[in-house]
């Protein structure tokens, strides 16, 4: 049997390298520099050409798939392995201790934005073909590592490149956690707008859909008159000099881990409702509320899938001139859809005149047969490689590509002893020992999977 790990750690710094280039690129979505050739803003056209750069400086086939997503080709056959992740990552956001846009290093542990999610996998990924080059292992498929440029807002690139390009033999994403997820939510964002009498206030509150915010700014808002509590764990502090202005601290987090954060939404519609008890605030309450808004008990939508149960989750909130505009990012099980959230939304909108809801599909659920050949092989990888038999696969409420492609799942690359965490927060971090493992497992599993015997093709979503 080939030891895969032993070639891994002969690429220890090469991992440390590429990782410090590839974080030095600022890529959040940044709508102000769009342009034809960078339709997600110019951080995420260097990220994707980065990668595009590797893959030719290394003598391979590469694809620029218009200016949505990059692949790197290894190898012949008709059918083709995919590993798609993504160069994009979410902004920088407060309360860093080292530089979010380069790599820092303490001891094992590494630092920065997008180390975890998703660069620092991508990279695994990438030596890991270059441990079946060197060897020259044969391969029945093509190997292709996708690095698309909008997971984090959208999921337009993998759409965008299957478009055009023929879907896996099989798939994994290097977008989540070992051993193995084989199901998720699927995503939607709800955007309610709704009046505001009080036109001198003014709140903002997060800036990124999937991302719970660590801090709401709040204007206009005179508080030393006291009648007013706040929730335990949460900070209101006056900004020096202005009588009327708060900042309110929370600890946020990704989306799909509400439980894990301190929401300073849901403690601005508290504090608010609190202040002005008015027809808005109380919707706003309602619609936040972690007991019965967030896990859509208040709008029947709480019976559990295979995936979990529903989460509305709010990301984003301003409120200014008037009007109020809410942001909720909803993942959901496989046994909802897009209609029925929106048809129990809009009977709960009823009540509540002049308001609006506006819905934007994401992406689809996804389940893929936990006893597939897929999913077995490499789990027994994940065990093998690990000695972890503790951790049994599963589905997750996170959302990733994995629904978005045929024969798809999640295949790490983070493990679940905590060597690896914040992910959307800040200090983002990972260990270099572990992405080190995961691209031994990485290289076994693109080895198998391209001389594994061919899958039923199976349709993403429920």
């Amino acid at each position: 049997m080939i030891d895969f790990s032993a070639h891994a750690r002969d690429r220890a710094t090469q991992f440390l390298t590429l990782l410090a280039q590839w974080v030095a690129i600022p890529s959040p979505f940044d709508a102000d520099s769009r342009q034809p050739d960078a339709p997600f803003g110019r951080g995420i056209a260097d990220a994707l050409h980065w990668w595009q750069t590797l893959g030719d400086n290394a003598g391979l086939a590469t694809l620029n798939v218009d200016h949505h997503a990059v692949h790197i080709e290894y190898g012949s056959g008709d059918e083709i392995v995919y590993v798609f992740g993504h160069a994009d990552v979410v902004p920088a956001g407060d309360g860093w201790h080292f530089p979010p846009y380069q790599l820092s290093r303490l001891g094992d542990k590494l630092i920065g934005r997008g180390v975890v999610d998703d660069k620092g996998p991508m990279i695994a990924a990438w030596l890991a073909l270059d441990i079946l080059r060197e060897l020259k292992l044969p391969l029945a498929r093509r190997i292709r590592l996708v690095a698309g440029g909008n997971e984090e807002t959208g999921f337009r690139c993998i759409r965008r490149y299957f478009e055009s390009q023929p879907q896996p033999a099989f798939a994994f994403t290097p977008d989540g956690k070992f051993p193995v997820i084989y199901g998720e939510k699927g995503s939607l964002l709800v955007r309610l707008t709704s009046p505001v009498e009080q036109t001198g206030l003014n709140v903002a509150c997060g800036n990124v859909v999937n991302t719970i915010p660590d801090v709401a700014h709040l204007r206009g808002l005179s508080l030393y008159s006291g009648g007013w509590t706040l929730a335990d764990g949460f900070t209101l502090l006056a900004e020096p000099a202005c009588a009327d202005h708060w900042q309110l601290y929370g600890r946020g987090g990704h989306s799909s881990k509400p439980e894990q954060c301190l929401n300073p939404i849901t403690a601005t519609a508290q504090l608010l409702h609190q202040r002005f008890s008015s027809h808005w605030t109380q919707q706003l309450c309602d619609i936040t509320d972690a007991t019965t808004g967030q896990n859509g008990v208040r709008f029947a939508l709480d019976t559990p899938g295979e995936c979990g149960q529903i989460l509305l989750v709010p990301t984003v909130l301003n409120i200014g001139n008037g009007q109020m505009t809410l942001t909720l990012n909803v993942r959901y099980p496989e046994n909802l859809s897009t209609e029925e959230i929106t048809a129990s939304l809009t009977r709960w909108l009823r009540g509540w005149p002049a308001s609006r809801i506006d819905i934007e599909p994401v992406k689809p659920p996804g389940f893929y047969p936990p006893d597939s050949a897929l999913v077995q092989t490499l789990h027994e990888i994940y065990t093998r490689h690990t000695g972890d038999h503790h951790h049994p696969s599963r589905t997750t409420g996170a959302g990733s590509y994995a629904s978005a492609m045929q024969n798809a799942v999640i295949f790490g690359c983070e493990f679940p002893d905590g060597s690896s965490g914040n992910t959307h927060g800040a200090d983002e971090y990972g260990s270099l020992c572990r992405f080190i493992s995961a691209t031994g497992m990485y290289a076994e599993a693109l080895y198998r999977l391209a001389n594994l015997p061919a899958a039923t093709p199976e349709k993403r979503g429920i």
